[in-house]
């Protein structure tokens, strides 16, 4: 299901062309009286979709990144069909992604979004065993593989992702070929310390 605003959320302002407005007001010259709140300009929030088919694993992935200053849930869909419409209508700046949905894996989907939407990072959650999975993920687009099991580590993965690197476990840095280490050049592998 796809939920503009994330469930409970309001959904973010958008303007005629789909961005989320920036704020460039100019900040005063000089002391303020105390009377006065200075102005402090609005910073741009990662806009993050959360593609999960399970309600309540997706409503606590959206409230951990809503509490998060920098970063902000668009959208949240649970399908294979719903997550490319979500993706064309919201154009979120990272895709945090199960491979299993309610329509099926979703290899192909990120390797259609990453053709389709090439400046889209997408970052995958799964229960899945990142030993068999973490590599064949990067292969097809993703920028990042993250366990669910590693609750912890969510916000570090989709910071890093952000951030334009790679991330993994810090077991599977080792294991990945040196070719994958180097998705692009400003790419790094991330890993969990």
């Amino acid at each position: 299901m796809f939920a503009s605003g994330c469930h409970g959320t309001p959904p973010a302002s958008t303007s005629d062309s789909g961005e989320a407005p920036h704020a460039h007001a100019p900040l005063p010259a000089g002391p303020q009286p105390a009377s006065s709140p200075r102005p402090t300009p609005v910073s741009h929030k990662a806009r993050i979709l959360v593609v999960e088919d399970n309600p309540f694993v997706s409503e606590g992935l959206i409230r951990l990144i809503n509490r998060e200053p920098d970063l902000l849930c668009c959208g949240r869909t649970g399908s294979i069909a719903a997550t490319e419409v979500a993706v064309a209508i919201q154009r979120p700046d990272l895709t945090l992604l199960d491979l299993q949905l309610t329509d099926g894996e979703a290899w192909g989907l990120i390797s259609s979004l990453s053709a389709q939407f090439p400046e889209m990072l997408i970052l995958v959650l799964s229960q899945s065993e990142e030993r068999l999975f973490a590599e064949k993920a990067l292969h097809a687009g993703a920028r990042g593989y993250v366990m669910k099991q590693a609750a912890g580590e969510i916000l570090a993965a989709i910071r890093a992702v952000l951030l334009g690197r790679v991330y993994v476990s810090r077991d599977m840095t080792g294991r990945l070929p040196q070719k994958l280490i180097h998705i692009s050049s400003a790419s790094r592998i991330h890993a969990v310390e």
